[in-house]
């Protein structure tokens, strides 16, 4: 998902790098003027569809670029400059120091690791910790009850070099957790000390979480997509990559979403940038379609690649500038798929189109076939959905559709859950605030829908929500970015909702605390991050950057632990909390870890990861 400010003032600032570039160097830095004499033709916006934009580019690290500019697709391009250029070149893109390290030695592990990987040793892997995308670890994995929830303390916190913004979703492997970082950093960490094993670097961020597996030759993997959607294999042991595919069609195809793997296949949610793209009125907005691609785990071979669009985009006119304009295009992939075994389907969430027409598979729960990749069915929440970020500000409006749409994405992963009855369900949250019950077995036919909250272009339920099979937690944001009020007479009403499963009813629900944002900017009371829940308690980040634990019965808080605060941290780099959003904690093996710092939507920034635990438990 994307940021309805912050992205697109960064875009506008990267763009303005490739304008200035092509009016004059006043003020510029020598890496700009170099990008403007040598790049900027072929990345300006203008381009759109053929080379990936500047805005694109400054997702990568710079030693990515670098990469590119001496061994890379740009090798013919970066042979015409030192290397000291191609390193000023990457700083100025990604407004980043290049850098050989980024961890002191003292951040690393003194003593080898014993520990021998064994796939039944992963107790979370995973958006939502199984194939189902359910959120929810039994009380065998979780190795925490809910009597020793008020005992919990942080045992050590982790900070990620530069980072602001902290989406990182932990796999825990026995005493090793392995998670990614918003720069391309992905790190094996020890889970009783904090200490890094050891450390990869990909090509651009990661933000979805690392998968693991063992291959036909028993080694053990590590499976992930950075943000430019290329797809690693990565040898645990060695640390070399077995791998390494672009999945993306699109040169603004990105991924946000963890991708899910289940026996030989690696599948794959797409989205794209177009959404921020279409704020610049020279972009011919806008071709993409969002994905779901299935690749084959043993050699990165694509299987198939269903667009959520079917066909291609045709000329739509011109914009008020006289930029051509396509269409359809859009209905992004924000999430992780979820496997559903027994119907031999996955099923994927999408967001808005960004022009008009629009199409029937936007903000849409989609049905795939597991082995061809054809769609079995689809179900849309909302209709005639169309937005960019063109939409947002009073001046440059030309690419945002007329009318605009509201921007209800399906943000979250559909959750596929078993009832007290025995019956399959999907459980879904929308943008929109509205929580869904389908029949996965009626084309997706609503069982019942209930109304969380008002809704807004950042939610309404924005990241997911989890089911213990008794009731569905959803978290509800309700933040004050309403693009289209289509519910004018509706209150916001940010908090966790708690909703039983077989009528949709509301059981409780706990509003979000408000006397924990006085005098603190960037703060929010609302409830945005995904939910997890174990037997009797239900863990929920707030954008206040309070991690609370809550009654599944009634929405008592049982734990409150306040992470907007300074921290000694495990690897030596300076730390600090913020807001919690993005994915839910991860429980395992009697530990807690949360993400702190959420530095996008205005929000607080902060570059922790934060494990606690009962002490001598």
């Amino acid at each position: 998902m994307y940021n309805i400010s912050g992205i697109f003032v960064s875009a506008v600032l990267f763009l303005g790098l490739v304008t200035t570039a092509q009016a004059g160097y006043a003020q510029q830095s020598e890496g700009e003027v170099i990008f403007g004499e040598s790049c900027a033709e072929c990345h300006s916006s203008a381009q759109s569809g053929r080379t990936p934009s500047v805005f694109s580019l400054s997702s990568l690290s710079p030693r990515a670029i670098v990469s590119a500019l001496e061994n890379g697709v740009m090798q013919s391009e970066g042979a015409a400059l030192s290397r000291d250029q191609r390193i000023m070149v990457a700083e100025a893109l990604t407004n980043r120091r290049y850098s050989e390290t980024t961890l002191p030695a003292a951040a690393f592990c003194s003593e080898q690791s014993t520990q021998v990987f064994e796939i039944e040793s992963v107790s979370w892997m995973g958006f939502g910790g199984n194939i189902e995308g359910t959120g929810f670890q039994p009380d065998d994995r979780a190795g925490l009850t809910v009597s020793e929830i008020p005992r919990l303390e942080l045992l050590w916190a982790f900070a990620f070099p530069d980072a602001s913004e902290i989406r990182t979703k932990p796999t825990i492997v026995g005493k090793l957790a392995l998670f990614g970082d918003q720069f391309g950093m992905v790190y094996a960490v020890d889970t009783n000390t904090g200490c890094v094993r050891w450390t990869f670097e990909a090509d651009a961020g990661i933000r979805g979480a690392i998968l693991v597996d063992i291959d036909d030759n028993g080694r053990p993997l590590a499976y992930f997509v950075d943000f430019r959607t290329n797809a690693y294999a990565l040898d645990i042991d060695a640390g070399t990559v077995v791998w390494k595919e672009r999945v993306g069609w699109h040169p603004e195809a990105n991924n946000t979403g963890s991708p899910t793997l289940y026996e030989n296949r690696l599948f794959i949610p797409i989205s794209s940038m177009e959404v921020v793209m279409g704020g610049d009125p020279s972009y011919e907005c806008c071709t993409s379609s969002g994905a779901v691609a299935a690749l084959d785990k043993g050699t990165g071979e694509l299987l198939w690649y269903h667009r959520v669009i079917p066909g291609y985009p045709e000329e739509a006119g011109l914009n008020a500038l006289g930029t051509q304009l396509w269409a359809p295009s859009g209905a992004p992939v924000w999430s992780s798929p979820t496997i559903d075994l027994s119907r031999g389907r996955i099923y994927v969430g999408t967001g808005e189109n960004y022009t008009r027409p629009t199409t029937a598979t936007s903000d849409a729960i989609i049905a795939i076939e597991m082995e061809t990749g054809e769609i079995a069915w689809s179900f849309q929440g909302t209709e005639s959905d169309a937005f960019t970020m063109a939409c947002t500000g009073f001046r440059n409006r030309q690419n945002c559709p007329a009318p605009p749409g509201p921007d209800h994405d399906f943000g979250m992963a559909p959750i596929l859950v078993t009832r007290e009855d025995g019956r399959d369900i999907l459980i879904v949250g929308q943008k929109s605030g509205m929580v869904w019950a389908l029949d996965p077995d009626a084309e997706g036919d609503v069982l019942w829908s209930t109304r969380v909250g008002k809704g807004s272009a950042l939610g309404g339920i924005h990241w997911g929500m989890a089911s213990d099979g008794h009731f569905a937690y959803a978290a509800n944001a309700d933040r004050d970015a309403v693009v289209v009020d289509v519910h004018p007479d509706q209150e916001a009403a940010p908090g966790l909702y708690a909703l039983d499963l077989m009528t949709g009813n509301i059981v409780w629900s706990a509003p979000a605390p408000r006397d924990t944002c006085e005098e603190r900017q960037g703060c929010y009371p609302a409830n945005s991050a995904a939910p997890t829940v174990i037997p009797g308690a239900v863990f929920a980040g707030g954008l206040d950057g309070h991690i609370r634990a809550y009654s599944t019965s009634d929405g008592q808080i049982l734990w409150d632990f306040d992470t907007v605060q300074e921290f000694e941290t495990s690897n030596g780099i300076r730390g600090k909390g913020g807001s919690i959003d993005g994915p839910g904690p991860v429980i395992a093996n009697g530990l807690v870890f949360v993400n702190s710092g959420y530095g996008q939507f205005g929000q607080i920034p902060g570059n922790l990861l934060l494990v606690f635990g009962v002490p001598d438990n």
